[in-house]
């Protein structure tokens, strides 16, 4: 016989997790959060979690400014340990994108966001390493920086656990039944459950699940490759995360400790469709080639790092707009989606976990009108618009 559950939460990443958290605030004897690994060892485990609030679109800038204070609060407000670590962020762009950039600034300054343009020079007096051909200007965010993903998502984790909830481990779901209109059935290694609210986390698994149930969403999986680079003796220390928008470059990439630089892709068209079971593979020397050459180019330093290709191979599950769904679903009455996340999903988890408990408790979210991320915005052709035209970074 199936076992009724009130809230039941497939997936625990950053989002599940952090949906489960915000739950059980209110309601923590009535969850329970499934996860086929460990928590966190997933999607959200190959992220290189930056923290950074430089969107164009002012609903999701604020819903990264309501995440951002919580991650620098995180102890206090949630409990456990996130990796928080401020290094500053920095968005270069040329002439072509320096208006939208502008423009960006200020609508982030306008909802509480510190931030400010810069000119070539001052970015070289930040970062004395940069070589600042072709860029006409840069956005500076001194606050923002990076998190542990793991970290992150095992404290909000413990933390639902500490409010009551159920946070199951080593549990796959094998199969979903839909009847007249709602997922009746949850069938599981363990268990089978009859959920009254059905929240799916699931990230790139999403298509392979509810596809059982007759649900099919616009979702790619798109592969994210991750270079670790080793920086030489004069470039120790911290840095701050840099994202560069210019067309001969489309990379960012982020300090790991004293020595090494994270480094990925932001190329409009450059990730490549693949399966869901691809993450964690090490990257191509193709890749780590193309990314030596982009990230040398922008900081010199960098053709004297050791050459030895290391990184690996992270995933996103993407719209065609590349921004998530978010909300119930019109067919399945008792679904709440929190997918298709598009390479956003740590920097908005906080955020997305405060919406989606109060869809679930029956409210009106605070942080977007509902609908604003329903999958229909893309049946009504009213994807949600950027500056950039550069989905990851949006």
């Amino acid at each position: 016989m199936a076992r009724r559950v009130q809230y039941l939460v497939i997936g625990g990443g950053s989002t599940g997790t952090a949906i489960a958290h915000y739950i059980s605030l209110h309601e923590g004897r009535a969850i329970r959060l499934i996860e086929k690994g460990r928590v966190g060892w997933g999607q959200t485990g190959y992220s290189t979690a930056i923290i950074r609030l430089h969107y164009s679109n002012e609903v999701v800038a604020r819903m990264a400014l309501t995440s951002f204070r919580v991650f620098e609060r995180f102890e206090e407000l949630v409990g456990g340990d996130c990796g928080f670590r401020r290094v500053g962020f920095v968005v270069a762009v040329p002439e072509d994108l320096r208006s939208g950039l502008s423009r960006n600034v200020a609508m982030l300054r306008s909802v509480g966001v510190e931030t400010w343009e810069i000119g070539p020079e001052e970015l070289k007096d930040l970062v004395p390493q940069v070589d600042v051909n072709g860029i006409a200007a840069a956005a500076y965010e001194p606050k923002s920086g990076f998190a542990d993903p793991v970290s992150t998502a095992q404290s909000f984790a413990e933390s639902a656990r500490r409010n009551g909830a159920e946070v199951a481990e080593g549990e796959s779901v094998l199969k979903l039944v839909a009847e007249g209109g709602v997922v009746t059935r949850v069938l599981t290694n363990r268990d089978e459950y009859q959920p009254d609210v059905l929240i799916a986390a699931t990230g790139v698994w999403t298509n392979a699940l509810f596809g059982q149930a007759g649900k099919l969403l616009p979702l790619k999986v798109l592969r994210e490759e991750i270079g670790v680079f080793t920086r030489p003796a004069e470039f120790t220390g911290d840095h701050p995360v840099f994202a560069d928008l210019s067309s001969d470059y489309f990379f960012y990439m982020r300090p790991h400790g004293e020595r090494e630089t994270y480094v990925g892709s932001i190329e409009p068209f450059g990730h490549q469709e693949c399966q869901p079971d691809d993450a964690g593979a090490t990257i191509s020397r193709e890749t780590f080639l193309s990314y030596h050459e982009r990230v040398s180019r922008r900081f010199p330093a960098f053709l004297r790092s050791p050459f030895s290709p290391r990184g690996w191979t992270g995933l996103y599950d993407v719209t065609p707009d590349w921004h998530p769904i978010i909300g119930r679903d019109t067919e399945l009455k008792n679904v709440i989606w929190a997918v298709g996340l598009s390479g956003h999903g740590f920097k908005l988890a906080p955020a997305i976990g405060m919406a989606v408990r109060d869809m679930a408790l029956g409210r009106k979210p605070e942080l977007f009108e509902e609908g604003f991320f329903s999958e229909e915005r893309f049946l009504k052709g009213e994807p949600i618009t950027t500056t950039y035209g550069i989905g990851v970074v949006s």
